[in-house]
């Protein structure tokens, strides 16, 4: 039998429940940090818009940041909130779970790797300089161990090896770095790591294990373009959500508008794979 909670009766907490999705009740906290990471994306989108080259890529992100801006942050905040905890329901009902070991690995080996970003430019920067010195003194205080790579290289092979990096490039990576660390600094450094990125990998870990699981079982299908099965999945369990606002959700949650958002974003997806798909026939 299925549980469904009265997510209401959490509104009186100091971090009270907005909405219930299924058997899980979504927090306003959970919520915020959401909006935090959509807005955050919003940026993102209008920088490489702004840098990027025409192609497909760009394409693509160009049609989804304008369905985001359309709908607008905070729909998009709630829509993704409660897509999250559906498709990890769904997950964990056909038990694709992580354990806490392989959530812990991945979760250190990214932070590691996101607090070497600024040694990552450093070194290309003393690179271009010739600054052997300099690059001495990096590489053996640098804690990432893909640095390790660099260590036996010569001056002019590690010139060749970042020869490729513009200074534009360069000044792009600062600018997205600095972006960062505002947004760490606004969530919390500890609580981003721990708790937000900690929840969000446990979902995507899941969510990629069943993902996996459908592609397979999707081989001797009638699916005759790749990664079509995927999405007809979640069009499905977008389908199948039950969902529903508590007392407590903010002036700006609006239900409908989620899941009107979900349903555009599945369909645009669908187009570009079949854009894609007819695409490489024609090559």
């Amino acid at each position: 039998m299925s549980y469904w909670p009265d997510c209401d009766s959490l509104t009186w907490d100091s971090d009270p429940a907005i909405a219930r999705v299924g058997s899980e009740c979504i927090r306003m906290s959970d919520y915020a940090d959401t909006l935090r990471i959509v807005e955050a994306g919003i940026e993102y989108a209008q920088r490489e818009l702004l840098t990027n080259d025409p192609f497909q890529y760009s394409d693509n992100l160009r049609a989804r940041h304008e369905l985001v801006i359309s709908y607008g942050p905070e729909i998009v905040a709630l829509a993704d909130a409660i897509w999250h905890s559906a498709l990890y329901q769904r997950a964990v009902s056909d038990g694709f779970t992580p354990t806490d070991e392989e959530v812990a690995y991945y979760r250190d080996r990214n932070r590691l790797r996101s607090e070497s970003t600024a040694d990552f430019i450093e070194l290309v920067k003393l690179v271009e300089k010739s600054d052997l010195a300099g690059i001495e003194e990096l590489l053996e205080r640098a804690t990432h161990p893909d640095f390790d790579f660099f260590e036996d290289m010569s001056l002019p092979e590690l010139q060749e090896s970042f020869g490729g990096s513009s200074s534009r490039e360069i000044n792009e990576l600062e600018k997205s770095l600095q972006e960062w660390e505002a947004f760490l600094e606004s969530v919390g450094r500890e609580h981003y790591w721990n708790k937000i990125y900690t929840a969000e990998l446990r979902r995507d870990l899941s969510t990629d294990m069943l993902e996996q699981a459908v592609m397979d079982a999707s081989i001797d299908g009638p699916w005759e373009i790749p990664g079509m099965a995927w999405v007809s999945y979640r069009m499905e369990t977008l389908s199948r959500i039950s969902a529903e606002l508590t007392n407590a959700a903010p002036p700006d949650a609006n239900l409908e508008g989620a899941l009107a958002y979900l349903a555009e974003f599945l369909e645009m997806e669908r187009r570009f794979l079949v854009l894609e798909y007819e695409h490489r026939r024609q090559r």
